[in-house]
């Protein structure tokens, strides 16, 4: 799969068929800090990225939004 959210990284392009379909899912409120019972809702609660930039979201004390981190790639932004 391809990192469409953010780099453009693809997994199966650069490792062959070993790579095909490598995608993390990203929460975009962390389950901890939903409390109680909470139904995932995927279309709106859930982001794919590539591990590459799901470790970059959470590199700082709170996670970076994606948008943030979007914009860093694209060289628009620094931290």
């Amino acid at each position: 799969m391809v990192c469409l959210r953010l780099c453009g990284f693809d997994f199966e392009q650069h490792y062959g068929p070993m790579g095909r379909g490598v995608i993390h899912v990203h929460h975009r409120t962390p389950l901890a800090d939903r409390g109680g019972e909470y139904q995932v809702d995927p279309i709106r609660d859930l982001i794919p990225v590539c591990p590459n930039c799901h470790a970059m979201i959470h590199l700082t004390r709170e996670p970076l939004e994606v948008e943030a981190l979007r914009r860093l790639v694209e060289g628009q932004s620094r931290l």
